[in-house]
């Protein structure tokens, strides 16, 4: 399944590479949600799932698309960027409404950041058409918006997987929530009693932070590293984790 939101830095692109490193769990955990891009990639492999974010929007979303109509007939799909700028301005209490303006706002916006002027036209149709596999999918799910430390203090076990994929180095302008201290982050991941595999960017920084940890190369096509232009033919990305396959 397709992430029903579009998020910038989603990981759907890199699903082939991260599957094969999944370990054996019985939960998973997502404390940086996103548009879901594994969680929704996974399919049966989830059992118990918990999944976090602190965006209003991300969160807001979730819990709507969680409880969502699934008669399709009940969506009245947009077609133009006019309609879908009509919409977003709207103000309305119709939770069909709702959905469609988080699903317009991620998908047709710019960068897909969820915010500012409607710059193409995706009705969204083929997801609404398929919303009730993305419910049966939230099913077994806890949505909260909670910082990941608590999410972490909270839910780690021993046969627990946490998926990391944190604020990037350098990217704030990208997220509405950047700030992530990386040094914090690997004194927590170190007393881990669960799984985690972290996607981060490749840098000497990261690195060394995270030296402790078994870490995984890889290059994908997208956007570029550290000081590099946005939209470079290929970036080298970490995968980290406390175990070996």
């Amino acid at each position: 399944m397709k992430p029903f939101f579009c998020r910038v830095g989603n990981k759907r692109k890199l699903l082939n590479f991260i599957k094969p490193y999944i370990p054996i769990h019985d939960t998973y955990i997502e404390p940086f949600f996103g548009s879901g891009a594994l969680f929704f990639g996974l399919n049966e492999m989830v059992n118990n799932s918990i999944i976090n974010d602190l965006d209003d929007d991300v969160y807001n979303g979730i819990i709507l698309l969680k409880n969502a109509d699934d008669n399709i007939d009940n969506y009245e799909i947009c077609y133009t960027i006019e309609t879908i700028q009509a919409l977003v301005n709207k103000t309305t209490t119709d939770k069909n409404e709702q959905l469609l303006q988080y699903l317009y706002l991620s998908s047709c916006t710019f960068g897909n950041r969820g915010f500012g002027k409607i710059y193409t036209a995706r009705t969204g149709l083929q997801k609404i058409k398929h919303i009730q596999f993305y419910k049966k999918r939230l099913e077994n799910t806890i949505i909260l918006k909670q910082d990941y430390k608590q999410i972490i203090n909270d839910y780690d076990h021993k046969n627990a997987f946490f998926f990391l994929d944190p604020p990037y180095e350098k990217s704030g302008d990208l997220y509405k929530n950047p700030n992530i201290d990386y040094e914090e982050m690997n004194n927590i991941l170190i007393n881990m009693k669960g799984k985690f595999l972290l996607t981060i960017n490749d840098s000497e920084t990261i690195r060394n932070i995270f030296s402790h940890f078994y870490i995984v190369e890889i290059h994908v096509k997208g956007q570029g590293n550290g000081n590099s232009a946005l939209g470079g033919l290929f970036r080298k990305e970490l995968f980290i984790m406390n175990y070996i396959l």
